[in-house]
């Protein structure tokens, strides 16, 4: 083997300006994740997962993904000289596909992958991770321990960037590692007193994919698998997400004394967000990758959040990614 996994050098996070204006918000700043090598924020936790592969000696690294978990496993392991495999869902977008393709990944398509309870779903993929001897790096902590300490590294350089916290971080989720990254370097960084709040964190899914926003509002204490997902934010077109990611809701708060939440937004509103962001911001984002400024003008109805709060927003994935 050759080479190492390539750093992900810190990515802008950009003021908008005209996007804050339409929407009546003082300080509107995006988290441009779009631009790793493979083009979303899932090249954070493949740096982890790579080395993590080559420290224990494999030959070999596994994936579940939708399309940009694989594209960046297959991404990485192609520099550091690892096959990959990655196995995806039917309903995979082409583009996201062939992008893994390309960095000559074993694709291998499983129906009904991600349509199905975690314990049948991690059960299939601990199987065929141990008949190819392959290191598993699905990207949910549940399955993969090490992969979120990659997405704690977006919290860091956020506040590295604005030279304080965030009052509020709205986030795209979909099996919570995100979420959950966010909400653990914050914290850290609070009780070292390198920042003075710990930020309300929104978690956003889409209507037709959202069993965190359905515990959130039903009061339940454990998440229930939710069949048949259906979405055009491929990212994000999840029947579970993980139980970490309920309890931080549940049980956490910002120093604010907000609470943090999770909402749901229509494909309307996706796609209302994607058009919005390129004409106004020039930057072209998949819809899983503008869920959390799909969000905000529903946060504000509701006065979730302020039009005087300083506000992030990561913007995970490339809209040539899903088209």
């Amino acid at each position: 083997m050759s080479g190492t996994p390539a750093d992900t050098a810190m990515t802008p996070l950009i003021q908008s300006h005209r996007l804050a204006d339409a929407w009546g918000l003082r300080s509107l700043w995006l988290k441009n994740e779009t631009v790793g090598i493979s083009g979303s924020f899932k090249d954070r936790g493949a740096i982890v997962a790579v080395r993590e592969a080559l420290l224990l000696g494999y030959h070999k690294i596994m994936t579940a993904s939708s399309g940009n978990a694989g594209a960046a496993i297959a991404a990485h392991a192609a520099r550091c000289g690892l096959d990959a495999i990655v196995v995806v869902d039917s309903n995979a977008p082409p583009h996201k596909v062939q992008q893994i393709q390309v960095y000559g990944a074993d694709v291998r398509v499983i129906p009904g992958l991600f349509n199905q309870p975690t314990t049948s779903f991690v059960q299939t993929l601990q199987e065929l991770a141990q008949r190819e001897e392959a290191y598993l790096a699905f990207f949910w902590e549940p399955v993969n321990s090490a992969i979120i300490q990659g997405f704690e590294v977006i919290a860091e350089e956020i506040v590295g960037q604005l030279k304080r916290a965030p009052d509020v971080v709205i986030i795209p989720t979909g099996g919570g590692d995100h979420l959950v990254a966010h909400g653990r370097a914050y914290l850290r960084l609070w009780r070292q007193h390198r920042i003075s709040q710990v930020p309300q964190l929104i978690a956003v899914q889409p209507e037709g994919a959202c069993p965190l926003v359905d515990a959130i509002n039903k009061g339940d204490h454990y998440l229930q698998y939710r069949p048949n997902p259906r979405t055009i934010a491929s990212g994000l077109r999840v029947a579970f997400s993980g139980q970490h990611a309920l309890e931080l809701i549940r049980t956490s708060y910002a120093t604010s004394h907000r609470k943090h939440t999770a909402i749901a937004v229509s494909d309307q509103d996706l796609s209302d967000a994607q058009q919005l962001l390129a004409r106004y911001e020039g930057l072209w984002v998949e819809p899983s990758g503008v869920a959390g400024l799909a969000a905000i003008p529903q946060l504000l109805d509701r006065g979730t959040i302020l039009p005087t709060d300083v506000i992030v927003v990561p913007l995970t994935g490339a809209g040539w990614k899903d088209r």
